[in-house]
């Protein structure tokens, strides 16, 4: 950067936990490259930005009203983790009438450029009026992007128009990997084509994308995903490690201190994110599995009534095994304890992020939105898991199949097991550990694209001209 005045970048994440905690990061990244840094979120979300603006100071945050009670929601229902089943449509009708309150926002600040979630579509539009550069934030990873991308354009192809049913397998034409989808595993996104057609074209008229991925974990879809449309691609993950010292200090947490006394790789994390669901059936059937498995585990239930639905005298037949973790559970820190050696998870791009950088097979376990993708690139692409499940899976609640206690079972033995599969995962999965490190340290691949992309928006900026 020059030494003229600082550039003047905000950030305007999507209101759910999974989409703001890595733009949060980068957010802070930026801050710590001497970026005048803004965050724009929502006065019932401004608590789960309290932390960074703590330890970075220099960072502001803007609050924009959340129109709740024109769109029936209950009042502070802002964020997405806290909105019932049967109001999300409504939540994201209010989520995309923000555009008024943020315009009025872009008039006051005049940032030199909008760092916003993909979801929000129409801010390419408002930073032309403003004739500012709109870089877009993709919370999930490249192939689950290409994947996506690709599927919208071959919509048509005869490949796909012949499916007659959803369970039946198909495959992308030119994908970099041989990878069978169904449709009942698709995005639900692909239940409402328009949606696809204003991220894409979003997406194409931006100035440039963010991704939180690092070139060495997907090298063969940061070459096709920036192929297959004429955009700039800058990959700067993983976020929550860049910047930061390896060792933080340790928690005192009884759920850490019980890792303690266990023997080194001999637990399973599981944990399903913020905004998963399951039915009181599937509750008992993997606690159960966890039961019958033998193995140690660490299981993060969360708050409300899937306390409720575990088995009665579980917690004491497992005790001194298995430890359940109610309420608020530091993941990452479980993740990196020594004693852990897999993960049970979900499939949401920032677990898997989690569970590379700790260096750890998982057992994948979908549920919505692109995490079947994931899964996906997780098993058969880069090969550092195992799934739950091989029978038919669904993004719908109403088609979900209940995973039985002898299938998780089985897939918790089989990868805290020896066996050569499980081994040479291991092996994998350590050195991408490694690698992700390495990308996001000074003149690694992660670190070289942020500079590039400040660079860049440093230009725009003075010369008015394209980020090149």
């Amino acid at each position: 950067m020059d030494s003229g005045e600082p550039l003047h970048v905000l950030f305007f994440p999507f209101l759910t936990r999974s989409h703001m905690i890595p733009m949060l990061e980068t957010a802070r990244l930026f801050s710590e490259n001497g970026i005048k840094t803004s965050i724009v979120t929502t006065p019932a979300n401004a608590d789960l930005i309290k932390p960074l603006l703590h330890h970075h100071p220099s960072i502001s945050l803007h609050l924009i009203p959340f129109p709740s009670t024109t769109f029936n929601l209950p009042s502070g229902c802002e964020n997405l983790t806290a909105v019932p089943v049967h109001l999300t449509t409504d939540f994201f009708s209010a989520a995309f009438n923000l555009r008024d309150p943020f315009s009025h926002l872009l008039s006051s600040l005049r940032p030199d450029a909008i760092i916003s979630d993909a979801i929000y579509t129409w801010t390419t539009e408002l930073a032309g009026e403003f004739h500012i550069p709109r870089v877009i934030f993709q919370v999930t990873g490249l192939f689950p992007l290409s994947a996506t991308n690709d599927l919208d354009l071959h919509l048509h192809h005869p490949s796909y128009k012949s499916i007659s049913d959803d369970s039946e397998l198909f495959s992308i034409p030119g994908f970099p990997h041989t990878v069978h989808f169904t449709r009942s595993q698709l995005p639900e996104v692909f239940a409402f084509p328009p949606m696809l057609g204003w991220q894409r074209e979003a997406e194409l008229s931006s100035h440039a994308v963010i991704v939180n991925s690092f070139s060495a974990l997907e090298p063969d879809y940061a070459v096709h995903y920036s192929n297959v449309a004429p955009r700039e691609v800058f990959l700067l993950g993983p976020v929550a490690i860049a910047g930061q010292p390896e060792k933080k200090e340790k928690k005192a947490e009884p759920c850490l201190e019980w890792l303690d006394e266990k023997d080194d790789g001999s637990v399973v994390y599981v944990g399903f994110g913020t905004l998963s669901r399951f039915t009181a059936e599937q509750i008992k059937e993997l606690a159960f599995g966890l039961e019958n498995s033998g193995e140690g585990f660490v299981w993060a239930v969360g708050s409300g009534e899937v306390v409720e639905w575990i088995p009665e005298g579980f917690e004491k037949r497992v005790q001194g095994r298995g430890l359940v973790v109610k309420g608020w559970a530091p993941q990452t820190e479980i993740l990196n304890h020594r004693a852990v050696g897999g993960s049970v998870c979900h499939c949401g791009w920032n677990s898997v992020m989690e569970a590379v950088v700790a260096g750890l097979p998982v057992i994948t376990w979908p549920l919505y939105y692109e995490q079947f993708l994931v899964e996906k690139w997780i098993c058969e692409v880069v090969k550092m898991g195992i799934p739950a499940w091989e029978g038919f899976k669904s993004v719908k609640d109403e088609e979900k199949v209940v995973f039985p206690a002898t299938a998780v079972a089985t897939a918790v033995k089989r990868l805290m097991g020896s066996g050569e599969e499980v081994v040479e995962m291991r092996k994998r999965v350590a050195e991408l550990a490694k690698l992700a490190r390495m990308a996001v340290a000074e003149g690694g691949t992660s670190n070289q694209d942020l500079s590039r992309l400040i660079d860049g928006l440093v230009a725009w900026r003075d010369n008015r001209r394209p980020i090149k």
